[in-house]
């Protein structure tokens, strides 16, 4: 159990708590954002040159700024709403405070709402890797293309990484820290 803390998990100790500075804002959030405006352009290049012959770019293209524009709303309803609201139970809890009711009747309220749009980024992924043969790059790839792919990859990667820390981390321990109060 980590000192001043109600909830044991299974996290790594860079994730103990929202307000540590590698919590998920400061990294998946952070890679997000950054990331967002490097593909967009990428794609955006990419169908120029080969969407011709390769007109499943221009899906997947539609379906990366889709799932963009959902994660930067996403992105800010945790950051502007739920993060700020767990962050106030854990110090309440350390501080062996009350904790305050939340704006929104239950923490499972939002945690499910995020939950729920983790579900549709989940698809989304599995869509841009279906449309895209698993980001395998065509014979007939640039080094662009190739690297659109490449950082796709990545990019899911990172998704699935910070969907699984707040599903299965965060977010639980956040109904914990409720319940038991």
């Amino acid at each position: 159990m980590l000192p001043g803390r109600l909830i044991t998990y299974t996290a790594p100790r860079r994730y103990a708590n929202l307000s540590s500075g590698s919590g998920p804002k400061n990294t998946h959030h952070k890679y997000t954002r950054e990331e967002i405006p490097r593909i967009g352009p990428l794609f955006d290049k990419v169908c120029s040159v080969h969407g011709e012959r390769h007109p499943e770019l221009f899906q997947l293209r539609a379906t990366f700024q889709g799932l963009a524009q959902e994660l930067t709303t996403h992105m800010m309803k945790e950051e502007m709403g739920l993060f700020p609201y767990m962050e106030r139970m854990e110090e309440s809890v350390i501080q062996k405070e009350p904790l305050l009711p939340p704006p929104f009747g239950t923490v499972r309220n939002p945690v499910g709402m995020m939950e729920h749009e983790h579900d549709s980024t989940g698809e989304a992924l599995r869509a841009l890797r279906a449309s895209s043969n698993g980001y395998l790059a065509p014979p007939d790839a640039c080094v662009s293309y190739q690297t659109l792919y490449k950082t796709s990859t990545e990019f899911e990667a990172d998704l699935h990484q910070h969907i699984h820390l707040e599903n299965n981390m965060l977010f639980p321990r956040a109904i914990a820290l409720e319940n038991a109060h």
